[in-house]
């Protein structure tokens, strides 16, 4: 089938795509190995989510449930209710995050087969211990209203990489390079999150800088999904209600990021550990590295 590519949105040289029907093999070029954001228009075709998630789904089977959004809790059921009838100017708390494979086991096969494009993945390696990854989840489903607007800018914790698949509702992306991390001003202790919280209405008097920045903006609808690249900048509003699936994914193209996140997420007084943990992990990348040229999985 012959690639077939739609231009979304661009900011300066910087040019956000739609493709169908894009090859493994042209992705880690053109995309994974490249760093550059792309909307893959069919890449979770064979989901049964695709069909199956949809607000009545979740009201009818997990209505009694617990969430916490925005630090208070609600029963799912009537957080649904909310945002279904919030409007862009009165939206409902953002985000609603459910936790797939921790308290929703059962919709993991709803989410299978793996995106290909996501693939291979070390997030889930049995030689990669799960204190290296620092808790950070990989796959959520987020649910939310018009209007709702995720509370800051940031890049995927630990420099994973980002697979955004809307399967109900459009949703609003802004994306920003890693290079230009010094105009989105990164918080002391927290430099995954940005200070500047609204792209759209930025405070230029106290973020000068951000006025060199060059936000891209699209909306990314259902069936497509979006891949942020490690270390992109991004956040995401919802312009109808919505439901996404997020999944994170690290292999050797954001594995030197990766071992630098952990360096800095460590103890800088235990620098034994540190240098352990680096050494450790230099070993497994080359040794992964092999094995996923080999198709075997660790």
């Amino acid at each position: 089938m012959a690639v077939q590519s739609i231009e979304m949105a661009r900011a300066g040289d910087i040019v956000v795509e739609k493709k169908y029907g894009l090859s493994y093999r042209e992705f880690a070029r053109q995309h994974l190995f490249a760093n550059c954001p792309v909307v893959l228009g069919d890449a979770c075709a064979d989901w049964p989510a695709k069909d199956k998630f949809t607000p009545e789904f979740f009201r009818t089977h997990y209505g009694d449930r617990q969430v916490i959004v925005e630090g208070k809790p609600y029963r799912l059921g009537d957080y649904i209710d909310l945002m279904l009838v919030a409007t862009e100017d009165n939206p409902a708390p953002y985000p609603c995050k459910l936790q797939i494979d921790r308290d929703y086991p059962e919709l993991v096969p709803d989410v299978l087969p793996r995106l290909r494009y996501a693939l291979p993945d070390r997030t889930h390696s049995r030689l990669l211990p799960g204190r290296l990854l620092n808790s950070a989840d990989t796959l959520e489903i987020f649910l939310g209203s018009p209007g709702g607007q995720f509370p800051y800018v940031h890049y995927d914790y630990m420099c994973l990489h980002a697979y955004i698949t809307q399967i109900y509702g459009q949703k609003e992306f802004t994306v920003i390079p890693p290079s230009q991390t010094p105009y989105v001003y990164p918080k002391p202790g927290d430099a995954w999150v940005s200070e500047v919280n609204d792209v759209r209405h930025p405070d230029l008097e106290r973020f000068p800088l951000f006025a060199q920045a060059t936000p891209v903006t699209f909306v990314v609808g259902p069936g497509e999904t979006l891949f942020i690249p490690c270390g992109w900048w991004h956040t995401a509003r919802s312009l109808t209600p919505t439901i996404s699936v997020a999944l994170d994914a690290l292999n050797a193209s954001n594995w030197k990021q990766y071992r630098q996140e952990v360096r800095t997420m460590m103890d800088p007084r235990k620098k034994l550990k540190t240098v352990a943990a680096q050494t450790y992990l230099a070993a497994l990348g080359a040794v992964l590295d092999v094995t996923e040229r080999v198709g075997l999985s660790l």
